[in-house]
């Protein structure tokens, strides 16, 4: 199987009803992203209640496996309160790496947040784009890349 390393820059923009059991979010809310066993987070939004704001932007290498293995490729998004966890939402990596939209195009997703007794529990809104890899020799790149 081969596979190729690529950067991926994501952006935590917010939350949106946030609930810790039937309560809604008080502060201390950040997001983790888990995708191929590499973690990053944002800080932690100390005044956003239950629609938590961070815009952080983070980046992390991921291995894009062959095209037929791509689909099973998941990210796994969390959001926590106090080290507790609120909710996850799973998004398969095909949706910001699929052949649909060029490498380098800036996906904007919200997924529904779900609790570990699988009920809703808000909605998570990020920004996710594969970094192109340039080659000097193969000119210009496309316009929406520059």
């Amino acid at each position: 199987m081969t596979s190729t390393t690529r950067k991926l820059e994501i952006t935590a923009i917010s939350a949106e009803g946030l609930l810790d059991g039937r309560k809604p979010v008080k502060k201390n809310a950040f997001v983790s992203f888990d995708c191929d066993g590499a973690t990053v987070r944002t800080r932690v939004d100390e005044v956003g209640g239950d629609y938590p704001v961070w815009e952080d932007k983070l980046e992390t290498e991921i291995s894009l496996p062959e095209e037929k293995k791509k689909e099973s490729l998941m990210m796994y998004v969390g959001v926590y309160c106090k080290e507790k966890h609120v909710g996850t939402a799973r998004v398969p990596v095909k949706d910001f790496t699929g052949g649909y939209a060029p490498e380098g195009f800036l996906h904007c997703l919200s997924y529904r947040l779900w609790d570990e007794f699988g009920k809703r529990n808000g909605i998570v809104n990020f920004m996710a784009r594969i970094v192109p890899v340039y080659n000097k020799g193969a000119g210009l790149p496309s316009f929406w890349l520059r």
